[in-house]
């Protein structure tokens, strides 16, 4: 492409949430953005147990957990830090589902927390939530739900993660203990050492029903049920880090340039003459490197990163595929809800990415992608599309992006 990242954007998704805002407050976003994200932690307690009940119930983990089998995937059970793999639990017979499923609630009821790993991922008003974050916090989100027992059971040693999380209390409560944050902003990598001293307790309360906490990466942490069962979900928070960003500029100049992908000459580590060489070329390397990465190209593509974060939405797609060859000038469609996208404009073609996937189209047809992708999401008719293109070619545009799932028939 011949120009940087023409427009990005994200179509909210509908639903009985309403974003980032409503889980922080009574905290203003940009206060909790500019004081404490990436920072230190956040606690904003309530006492409403039915905050976050449109999201999810005991029952709905019932009826999660009946329909999970028969190999229960997505489940993990854990007691003090041990887990116990799902796939040891129930006795071989004809109907596994159901002996795995009451080996899981014996665990439970001995003590053990019972988590539900991904769970945006099958659980619809977990999917709209995250969709809506994704578009507005432009990181992945990633929901685990812990189940715990009551009297005293826990099912983590402390430690910290390498992600920010968000904690949700849904159900009873929690008594949580801060340890502080040794390692500021861990990577993927820096995993906890869970040989080292853990620090002195810094912070101790209780997460109420419908309480939130934020913890920035790195914070060491534990949580251990009250008397009752407790019931929390913790949104893990994946975003665009600049590590990898510049990783990825820097590889690109290694593939391109040979100089950056030779050896140290042969020995050189005998040889001091080879040493001062060694440092002339990469102080040059260096000056090129420096040279050759771009601000713009590498914020561009953290833009472009985005569209790829949101979780893909494509319900009521297959109806969309069986309707499709009936769609004449007059049938209504709309932009998918809860879509995020980016289109890039070229010389001679137009991208437009969604869904981790690209979708070329001639530049002449610049204009009536603009007016598809930058609808406001109430619908419109293929004849109601301005531009030069004719009526077959309207039909073609539209029939082309219901069929790939950016545009869904109202």
């Amino acid at each position: 492409m011949t120009s940087l990242t023409d427009r990005v954007g994200a179509e909210p998704e509908e639903g009985p949430s309403s974003g980032l805002s409503r889980l922080l407050h009574p905290v203003p976003l940009p206060t909790f953005r500019d004081e404490y994200w990436e920072r230190r932690p956040l606690h904003i307690p309530r006492n409403d147990p039915e905050y976050f009940a449109d999201l999810l119930t005991l029952d709905d983990v019932d009826r999660v957990l009946g329909q999970s089998g028969p190999d229960f995937g997505n489940v993990r059970v854990i007691r003090e830090g041990q887990e116990t793999p799902v796939s040891e639990l129930g006795a071989p017979g004809r109907n596994m589902t159901a002996s795995r499923l009451e080996a899981l609630y014996e665990r439970y009821r001995s003590g053990s927390t019972v988590i539900l790993n991904s769970l945006e991922r099958r659980w619809d008003p977990l999917a709209r939530l995250t969709s809506m974050l994704s578009a507005e916090v432009n990181a992945r989100f990633q929901v685990n739900v812990y189940l715990t027992p009551g009297g005293q059971a826990r099912g983590f040693d402390p430690h910290y993660d390498s992600h920010d999380v968000i904690v949700m209390q849904a159900y009873g409560s929690k008594r949580w203990r801060l340890y502080g944050a040794p390692h500021t902003l861990p990577l993927e990598g820096q995993r906890y050492d869970h040989s080292s001293e853990v620090p002195q307790v810094q912070e101790e309360f209780d997460l109420q029903p419908g309480s939130l906490l934020y913890l920035p990466r790195g914070t060491i942490h534990a949580a251990t049920s009250n008397d009752a069962a407790s019931m929390h979900l913790t949104f893990g928070v994946h975003p665009v880090l600049i590590p990898a960003l510049i990783s990825d500029a820097v590889r690109e100049v290694f593939e391109g340039d040979e100089r950056f992908r030779r050896s140290m000459p042969i020995g050189f580590a005998n040889d001091k003459h080879l040493q001062e060489q060694a440092e002339d070329a990469f102080a040059e390397l260096i000056d090129t490197l420096a040279a050759r990465l771009s601000p713009q190209e590498m914020t561009a593509r953290a833009v472009k990163q985005t569209t790829s974060l949101a979780p893909v939405t494509l319900r009521g797609h297959l109806g969309d595929l069986e309707n499709l060859p009936r769609l004449d000038p007059d049938t209504r469609v709309r932009r998918r809800p809860g879509l995020r996208w980016s289109v890039a404009l070229g010389e001679e073609i137009i991208e437009l990415e969604f869904h981790s996937k690209t979708i070329q189209l001639p530049v002449h047809v610049a204009d009536e992608v603009r007016f598809v992708t930058e609808n406001d999401g109430q619908g419109f008719t293929p004849g109601s599309i301005p531009g030069d293109l004719d009526q077959p070619g309207r039909l073609l545009l539209v029939r082309t992006l219901v069929h790939e799932g950016f545009l869904t028939l109202s």
